[in-house]
């Protein structure tokens, strides 16, 4: 049962809380404009929840038709840019972790996580279909592995140890032979959160997804105006680097239009730049946000530490 003065309509999910709701010790369960996310989350609020509207108390004039129904409204979209980098810098997607594996080579690839290593041996997180449910591997089966590290691609066969399920469904693999390797890149490149802009001469905003110290991959709003290949520009960010900021302004040519490749934000284009002959400092700058950036995506006992911790003077 709704609590007292508390109109359970009013709350939907998938929307934002249209007023705050206390428990009856005085308690906030959730405030006013918080979103409403789930069922089970609605069904607690209407249980335990009592309602303390701005309109309550005497003498207070209750608010319209109208203004509930814009309080209710569903918030205005958000700009594809802004929801790119929100997606991007809540912890990247530890790709530089990221294993393919497969029964065979024309058989479907599943991605999982590399979790530890131990001579010839990893522990992975168990592979899992687009539904969330667990791909059977079975102890002998031996796996094609893919993983892209740093500047090249390797490729390895590796025979399962062991599955189990506790305390996480994972993988014991034990590498079978030698691994293949192949270098894609001449420097290491780190994914990469920086919001920037592109000086064409016009400013148009743009999101640096990954970087190296000798090019970019950039995003656009897919309404923005084409750029095409080897036109030259400024792209103007600051970084960051050992907590020290540095504003750079980066001479860059277009080579090569990416396309909306991220299926999360269709709204999203994506083009590779490279820097045209940046200066020893922005040089600098370059590799030591690099170099920070792919040590935190190795080192996901740091992560975790962090995730976890409260900063002590």
């Amino acid at each position: 049962m709704a609590g007292s003065g508390m109109d359970p309509d009013r709350i939907v999910v998938g929307r934002p809380l249209p007023f705050s709701i206390f428990t009856a010790e005085g308690k906030l369960l959730l405030a006013q404009g918080r979103m409403v996310e789930s069922d089970r989350l609605r069904e607690m609020l209407i249980r335990n929840g009592h309602h303390c509207d701005v309109t309550d108390g005497a003498g207070k004039k209750a608010k319209s038709t109208a203004e509930r129904d814009k309080e209710e409204a569903p918030p205005p979209p958000e700009e594809p840019l802004d929801v790119l980098f929100r997606d991007y810098d809540a912890g990247g997607d530890t790709q530089h972790l990221s294993i393919s594996i497969a029964k065979g080579d024309n058989d479907k690839p599943y991605a999982v996580q590399l979790m530890g290593v131990h001579g010839q041996s990893i522990i992975v997180t168990a592979p899992v279909q687009s539904d969330g449910s667990i791909v059977p591997v079975l102890g002998g089966q031996v796996l094609i592995c893919r993983t892209f590290q740093l500047t090249s691609a390797f490729r390895f066969t590796a025979v399962t140890v062991k599955a189990a399920f506790e305390p996480f469904p994972h993988l014991l693999l034990q590498l079978k032979k030698e691994v293949e390797q192949r270098q894609i890149r001449g420097a290491p490149r780190a994914r990469v959160a920086v919001r920037a802009e592109l000086q064409t001469p016009g400013k148009t905003p743009c999101v640096i997804c990954d970087l190296s110290t000798g090019g970019a991959r950039i995003a656009l709003d897919i309404a923005e105006f084409a750029l095409e290949k080897g036109k030259q520009m400024k792209l103007v960010a600051r970084f960051e680097v050992l907590k020290s900021k540095f504003d750079l302004e980066l001479p860059v040519t277009v080579m090569n239009s990416l396309g909306p490749t991220d299926s999360r934000h269709p709204n999203c284009t994506f083009y590779g730049l490279k820097f045209d002959a940046p200066g020893e400092r922005e040089g600098l700058v370059l590799h030591g946000y690099v170099s920070e950036h792919l040590l935190s995506d190795f080192n996901s006992l740091w992560q975790m530490l962090i995730a976890s911790s409260v900063l002590r003077p």
